[in-house]
């Protein structure tokens, strides 16, 4: 063999090594279809070639990670602390495995040790404050401390003022359910999940009511009373809520609603959400005269002339998402009395939502 050659296979074997040694999770997650940039998610049998790979990778944060997470999702939550603490012990200031492995304490009822991880990533992290009271207010709920928890919910939601986020609205809504608070309750369900129906709040409650009152033997006559006392409960306050609505809104379509116009402006940049708001409120018997594009705003608000504030209350009832309503001395036209500016916040409930139906979606970051 002479010497170029010989360089040649050297130079090649040390490009080959110095790949391998390189190579990260993410490369490895990649070839396996974890980490795909395609909607469509790896295949169980890729996941679990993924672990077996991962761990050749120790030593790096990333892995213990992601391999962490990969027990996480499946309900393996003590192998998945284990994995956190890994990940820790390579790199103390990771608020992502602080967390997430918080969360997997929560599973496990170590609500203490859950605590600790959540305060410990909100001093490292504090502008991300809002995911680690919405887990903090998560763990108090699975404790049954529906106050406490209301409180760290609320502190949640108070960082996403301009932007509601759904997952802590609905989060709080069902701790002010479970302190008896239903009109509260409804209030947040609306924020987020859009308008609630008697029916799909009255089966979130009992849902919940159902998982934080588990019936097993000789306990399960008693439950099962106890619930039926709750549901007819809430069913009553509902049904008078909406026999509330309902008379409201057949006065606005017949009365003074008519009376006005409304402009309705796209201010999120995707097509025909503004037309089909308008055809929604047509039916419901609003006057809406004018479709226009506005300025992008991450937040849904509707604007009024002085005098109006009622007609733009009775607007928002009918917004699938918590509107913000501001006072003017006049708008740009002089007809328009009322004008609703969609935001970004309309996008998630454009036609065919995805559902998220991980068991894991009442928290956030894991």
């Amino acid at each position: 063999m002479n010497r170029k050659m010989f360089k040649g296979v050297v130079c090649c074997g040390a490009f080959i090594l110095t790949l391998s040694a390189c190579a990260t999770v993410k490369n490895f997650a990649g070839f396996f279809g974890i980490l795909n940039t395609s909607k469509e998610p790896g295949s169980e049998k890729n996941l679990t070639i993924f672990a077996k790979t991962i761990r050749s990778n120790r030593g790096n944060p990333d892995s213990h990670y992601l391999l962490a997470r990969y027990y996480q999702e499946r309900g393996n939550h003590l192998e998945a602390i284990i994995e956190f603490e890994k990940t820790l012990a390579i790199e103390p200031g990771n608020v992502k495995a602080l967390n997430a492995m918080g969360v997997s304490y929560d599973n496990i009822k170590q609500f203490e040790r859950a605590s600790s991880c959540y305060q410990a990533a909100l001093k490292l992290d504090p502008e991300s404050a809002n995911i680690y009271y919405n887990n903090i207010g998560q763990s108090l709920f699975l404790q049954r401390k529906y106050t406490q928890a209301i409180e760290a919910f609320k502190e949640a939601a108070a960082y996403d003022e301009d932007f509601p986020n759904a997952r802590i609205h609905d989060n709080l809504g069902r701790a002010y359910a479970m302190a008896g608070q239903y009109d509260l309750a409804v209030v947040e369900f609306e924020k987020g999940s859009g308008s609630a129906s008697t029916k799909s709040v009255l089966d979130r409650i009992l849902l919940e009511a159902e998982r934080q009152n588990p019936a097993s033997g000789n306990v399960a006559v008693a439950a099962n009373d106890e619930a039926k006392a709750f549901a007819s409960k809430v069913s009553k306050f509902l049904q008078e809520r909406q026999a509330s609505i309902d008379m409201t809104q057949k006065k606005q379509a017949s009365g003074e609603a008519d009376n006005i116009c409304i402009e309705i402006s796209n201010g999120n940049g995707k097509e025909f959400i503004a037309r089909d708001m308008r055809d929604s409120l047509i039916r419901e018997g609003f006057r809406v005269t004018r479709v226009t594009n506005g300025i992008n705003v991450v937040r849904t608000y509707i604007y009024y002339e002085k005098g109006y504030a009622q007609e733009a209350k009775a607007l928002a009832r009918q917004m699938p998402v918590a509107a913000k309503l501001k006072e003017l001395e006049s708008l740009d036209v002089p007809e328009i009395k009322v004008k609703i500016l969609l935001g970004k916040d309309m996008i998630r409930h454009m036609r065919n939502p995805v559902k998220n139906s991980s068991p894991l979606n009442s928290w956030i970051g894991a």
